[in-house]
């Protein structure tokens, strides 16, 4: 186990036993992050439980085929850590929804460019999700799909907040909430995907919510 810097932004740990990947995360995450790594499982687990980073990289690689098990074991062990799954790019595809429900806020590719790891990792960091959007499309379609029991309570500080969307927010919204993306709202509403954009933002702002996953729960609150 070695630290590779002593910067004082969030503390990030790198778990693979991959050294040419740790040392180009640890090289293009040290100027803002304070970057730690590890070369086993076993050490992996012990820094989490000590440190509770603010996110851990994880190479599954190192946890050999327990990955599933090992994303539940550090939201317990640390419960704050944020995880990304390093995904190899020598074919070894990856049950991103598994993950994704066992703990994983993010995905990026071994061999992610420079600029869009560090802006993973900025994201994931600061309570955001990096997943494809693909996923993102079936987790919203999976809740929209899940039947929602009438015993359901029905929280009447939330539904107050929806009243402060307009007509056409609200329209916007409810077809997130279906699984459409940008693009298929603007083609739908004849509108541009520029101005989807920015009723997502105001949605957002008054919903006091991040992003379309927290809209796709919001929406199941209230339904």
């Amino acid at each position: 186990m070695s630290a590779s810097n002593t910067q004082s932004g969030s503390q990030v740990l790198i778990a693979s036993d991959d050294s040419s990947l740790a040392n180009r995360y640890s090289d293009l995450l040290g100027a803002e992050f304070t970057v730690s790594r590890v070369n086993t499982a076993l050490d992996a687990m012990k820094f989490l439980k000590q440190h509770c980073p603010q996110l851990v990289m994880i190479d599954p690689l190192l946890f050999k085929e327990n990955i599933k098990s090992t994303l539940s074991e550090i939201s317990t062990a640390s419960a704050l850590t944020r995880i990304i799954v390093i995904e190899d790019t020598a074919g070894r595809s990856l049950d991103q929804m598994a993950l994704f429900k066992s703990g994983a806020h993010g995905f990026i590719a071994a061999n992610i460019s420079p600029p869009m790891l560090v802006k993973a990792v900025r994201s994931v960091s600061k309570g955001e999700v990096w997943v494809p959007r693909k996923l993102i499309t079936r987790l919203i379609s999976e809740l929209a799909k899940g039947a929602v029991s009438s015993e359901r309570r029905k929280d009447p500080a939330t539904r107050k907040s929806m009243s402060r969307l307009t007509p056409r927010e609200l329209e916007v919204a409810q077809m997130v909430h279906s699984g459409g993306n940008n693009k298929m709202i603007a083609r739908e509403l004849a509108i541009s995907e520029r101005t989807v954009k920015a009723h997502l933002s105001a949605i957002f702002r008054k919903l006091n919510i991040e992003n379309r996953l927290h809209l796709a729960l919001f929406f199941n609150q209230v339904s």
